[in-house]
């Protein structure tokens, strides 16, 4: 039985830029959304400015997520590719490619139907009802919470298969063990509460400079690779 034909090399590369696509989608999305929200136990006032001045940021922050997520689901596919690629040097590596593969899935997922519940919150602007405003936006903790725990499922396996096979430079597996340890400090938040501003919850700042650091270098090494291996 003959081996499927690989990619075009055109295609290859493609795909592998599609990292640096995400991460220029990812951070529109994550700095046009209005995610700063007031605190739970605000005046209506508050709520009602922060629906209406960030009424078409938020839309267009969702917006933005959305892409990125479609764009990053072919991102993660190459990745778990170029993980489980790593079997010849690393035993265990496709069960970590795997995991990672799951957790980027998982991770992605939570983000983008938290920015899009923030979206759906401000949608109204100024004559948003506050009550109203204040219970979606609020709702937007426990999806924001699960991409946290997707990310560290994603980028601490990553890490470390980096670090043990040499899949990528060594660097790039520290900054994704960064990352992934810095989403995991994130869950602390719901010990402190979620009703207010949680010095645990700002460990998703790190963590998400990490996951877009980390997705530009692999997306050019991924480039790299497969423009070599077309030269070839």
């Amino acid at each position: 039985m003959q081996s499927p034909e690989p990619l075009p090399s055109t295609w290859q590369r493609l795909l592998a830029l599609s990292g640096v696509a995400f991460a220029v989608l990812f951070l529109i999305g994550w700095f046009a959304s209005g995610g700063d929200a007031p605190d739970y136990g605000a005046a209506d006032q508050a709520w009602t400015s922060w629906a209406d001045d960030n009424q078409w940021k938020s839309r267009i922050g969702a917006f933005a997520m959305l892409l990125a997520g479609f764009v990053f689901l072919h991102f993660a596919a190459t990745i778990r590719t170029a993980l489980g690629s790593a079997e010849t040097t690393l035993r265990g590596s496709v069960e970590l490619a795997r995991a990672a593969f799951a957790g980027a899935i998982t991770g992605m997922a939570g983000m983008t139907m938290a920015i899009v519940i923030i979206s759906s919150a401000t949608t109204e602007g100024a004559d948003a009802n506050p009550v109203v405003t204040r219970a979606i936006a609020s709702a937007s903790a426990g999806p924001f919470l699960l991409s946290a725990m997707g990310f560290a499922a994603f980028l601490l396996p990553a890490g470390l298969v980096t670090l043990r096979s040499g899949v990528f430079a060594r660097w790039i597996g520290v900054v994704a063990l960064i990352g992934g340890v810095s989403f995991l400090v994130a869950f602390a938040a719901v010990l402190s509460g979620l009703g207010e501003d949680s010095i645990f919850g700002f460990g998703f700042f790190p963590g998400v400079l990490a996951l877009v650091v980390w997705s530009i270098a692999t997306s050019v090494a991924n480039y790299r690779a497969a423009t070599d291996a077309a030269a070839v």
